[in-house]
């Protein structure tokens, strides 16, 4: 199934605050946003953001195990997916996220971005929802 056409928004849960990235409706730029606090005010904010980057399709990075064992981080991240479908009106769908923060460090190193600022709150949150943007897009392309 192929996507194009759509804005799509990556999401990086995590319990402290959630990465988020999005496309164009052309799939060619991926471009991170701040960080939302996964606070009292998440759905509020996430609302917003939908709204205001006119998002058709939400994708929520899952870290998935081989072995398909469960965690408590995957139990929490899949409870959020369950909550932002009630939240949103647009399609939520899950993808495996394994290592993407991992990636998201060799690419901040990699791309000369200072250890100052990859220790920052919330860069390597949104780089990796990055990633997982781009990964849903190459496995998802025409």
């Amino acid at each position: 199934m192929t996507y194009r056409g759509k804005r799509i928004m990556a999401l990086d849960y995590g319990d402290a605050r959630i990465g988020v990235a999005v496309c164009d409706e052309l799939h060619i730029v991926v471009s991170t946003r701040p960080v939302i606090p996964n606070d009292d005010n998440v759905w509020t904010s996430i609302t917003r953001r939908v709204a205001d980057d006119r998002i058709d399709m939400i994708v929520v990075g899952v870290p998935r195990r081989h072995d398909d064992t469960t965690s408590p981080i995957i139990e929490r991240c899949l409870q959020f997916i369950v909550e932002l479908r009630s939240h949103v009106g647009v399609e939520v769908l899950e993808t495996d996220e394994a290592f993407s923060t991992q990636r998201a460090h060799e690419i901040m190193r990699s791309g000369g971005m200072s250890k100052k600022r990859r220790q920052q709150k919330g860069v390597k949150d949104q780089v990796a929802a990055a990633v997982i943007l781009r990964d849903f897009l190459q496995e998802h392309a025409p």
